[in-house]
């Protein structure tokens, strides 16, 4: 019988449909029963670091939900993951296992690799932040790793976010990559910027996985990112209404328009 095991994709991955079911089909393919859980009722807390209070308050009420599932919790952020540790299970009972997604694929690598029947000829630099990628297998070394953990903490800093974007151009195109591979969500929201300014392609690495192995999934987000104006009609009125016109208007569709800038 497959290892029940609860999926935590947290609270930020939900513009990323394709990544979520993807990695449900990944977790089946190496031998998981896997029951997703995530949104705002999962939150690790970490969006309201200013707030301690609060923070604490979201961290109590996922780790007692997670314990009630009574299964093996594999992480797929690494935010989350990493809060858990630090931060989640110092004032509460963590009573499951946990596993960070790229820890478990490593695990199940002999599992996992005679389903990569096709072939995705590409060489990929990956987008490296401090002490996040020690797992994930490297094929070209630009030499660059980005501050932070990841992209999104520079949100209020845009030179910095600048800096960032520049400086992974530069070492993309110094060891000949053809594309830029991120491990975190976050990240790839801002890098993406870079394949809708057609600077690089950049990808998560589960659109490899799952490109690899013959999933069907489409990367809506970055369709939309390329679209920038054009996204409002792709997305459709009924979609934009569940999360709410001002919210899009406000959050989703100017994240959408950003392009970066090279200098």
């Amino acid at each position: 019988m497959d290892e029940r095991v609860t999926f935590w994709y947290g609270c930020n991955v939900l513009r990323h449909g394709d990544i979520i079911h993807a990695c449900l089909d990944i977790l089946r393919a190496v031998g998981y029963e896997p029951h997703p859980v995530g949104g705002p009722d999962y939150c690790c807390g970490t969006v309201k670091d200013a707030n301690q209070a609060a923070a604490g308050g979201m961290a109590t009420r996922t780790v007692g939900r997670l314990n009630e599932r009574d299964a093996r919790v594999v992480a797929w952020c690494p935010s989350c993951h990493s809060h858990m540790h630090d931060f989640m299970e110092k004032g509460n009972d963590r009573q499951f296992d946990m596993t960070y997604m790229v820890e478990l694929l490593y695990e199940n690598r002999q599992k996992l690799t005679p389903l990569l029947k096709h072939k995705v000829p590409m060489k990929v630099m990956l987008h490296k932040h401090i002490g996040f990628n020690e797992l994930v297998p490297e094929v070209v070394d630009g030499g660059y790793t980005a501050p932070g953990y990841m992209c999104a903490s520079f949100a209020a800093l845009p030179k910095a976010l600048e800096d960032i974007h520049a400086s992974t151009m530069r070492a993309a195109k110094a060891c000949g990559a053809e594309a830029v591979v991120t491990t975190f969500h976050q990240c790839y929201r801002e890098i993406v910027g870079l394949d809708a300014a057609r600077a690089i392609d950049v990808y998560n690495y589960i659109h490899l996985i799952a490109r690899s192995m013959g999933l069907p999934y489409e990367d809506e987000y970055k369709a939309w990112k390329r679209a920038g104006d054009g996204a409002t009609q792709m997305i459709g009125a009924e979609r934009i209404a569940k999360v709410g016109v001002e919210f899009y208007e406000r959050a989703v569709l100017p994240e959408l328009k950003k392009r970066p800038n090279l200098r």
